[in-house]
């Protein structure tokens, strides 16, 4: 993902791309003017990840982020789920359910407050995507952290899984192209 981050930029326009732990970002305090994580909260500690972006912004600085909202707005992950049981009825894999985890908003609000952020702004994004090609969305839900799941478990092929969620993904939401709904909540806090 880095190396696709990074062509998406030329050389002079002087970004610099560091991986980091987001629950201690190795940053000076008041590094920075604006810290962003595109669907990333919901995988690390909440307190422990505010409090690391409130130290590294400025005053006035903005943090940014977003969550996917439930599965009821993204059902990405209810349809995979259901995919996935039938190949393991028994023990499906679970990584799908970790991205539309975050969904409830008094809690994370409460957090950054907590943190020490002012003038929060919520806001909820709804949209409707043509996906073109189902068997890459497909690939890409499987060849996720629910790859290792599958293999973990084994005696069965990905591509079956892939080409089962996408005949699914058709069914559910049509084709050329498939209309597929997704819902995000977007947060903006400040720094005083």
């Amino acid at each position: 993902m880095m190396d696709v981050a990074r062509a998406k930029f030329l050389p002079h326009e002087q970004v610099t791309f560091q991986v980091a732990d987001a629950t201690t970002l190795p940053f000076e305090n008041e590094a920075f003017d604006a810290v962003v994580c595109q669907f990333g909260v919901m995988f690390f500690d909440k307190d422990t990840a505010f409090r690391e972006a409130y130290r590294t912004l400025g005053r006035g600085g903005r943090y940014l982020f977003s969550v996917w909202d439930s599965r009821r707005y993204n059902p990405f992950a209810s349809l995979a789920f259901e995919v996935l049981k039938q190949f393991f009825p028994l023990n499906p894999p679970r990584f799908l359910e970790a991205p539309v985890s975050s969904f409830e908003i008094d809690p994370i609000k409460e957090a950054l407050i907590q943190s020490g952020f002012e003038r929060i702004v919520i806001s909820v994004q709804g949209r409707e995507h043509d996906i073109l090609d189902v068997r890459t969305f497909a690939r890409g839900l499987v060849f996720s952290p629910v790859i290792e799941e599958i293999r973990e478990r084994g005696g069965v092929e990905p591509e079956d899984i892939i080409a089962a969620l996408a005949e699914a993904l058709k069914r559910e939401y049509g084709s050329r192209p498939t209309r597929y709904p997704m819902q995000a909540i977007l947060f903006e806090a400040e720094k005083p």
